[in-house]
C-alpha cells in the first residue's frame, strides 16, 4: 500500500503532466502566438482552468494576417475543462 507522501507525488506528477500537455497544445489552436498561464487544478470540481493571452508577437501577426489593419490586444480567454473518470 503506497504511502500518503507517495500518493501526493504521483498526484502531482499527473498535474505537472496535464501542464505540459496545455502549454504544448493550446497554442496550437489559435492562428497566433499565444501565451497559456495561470493553470490551475480544482481537487473540488476535477477541473483545470487557464488562461490564454496573446504574445508579443499577436498583434504584428494578426495584422499582418489582415492586410496592414491596425490591432489592439487587451483581454484574455479562460477556460475550464473538466476531467471524466475511465472507471
Amino acid at each position: 500500500m503506497a504511502t500518503l507522501n507517495e500518493e501526493m507525488a504521483d498526484v502531482q506528477t499527473e498535474i505537472d503532466h496535464v501542464r505540459d500537455r496545455l502549454r504544448t497544445e493550446v497554442p496550437e489552436l489559435f492562428a497566433f502566438d499565444v501565451t497559456v498561464s495561470g493553470i490551475e487544478y480544482n481537487a473540488n470540481h476535477n477541473s483545470v482552468s487557464f488562461t490564454v493571452e496573446p504574445s508579443s508577437e499577436a498583434q504584428k501577426q494578426i495584422a499582418e494576417e489582415f492586410g496592414g489593419v491596425r490591432v489592439k490586444l487587451e483581454e484574455q480567454l479562460s477556460f475550464e475543462f473538466q476531467f471524466t473518470s475511465s472507471e
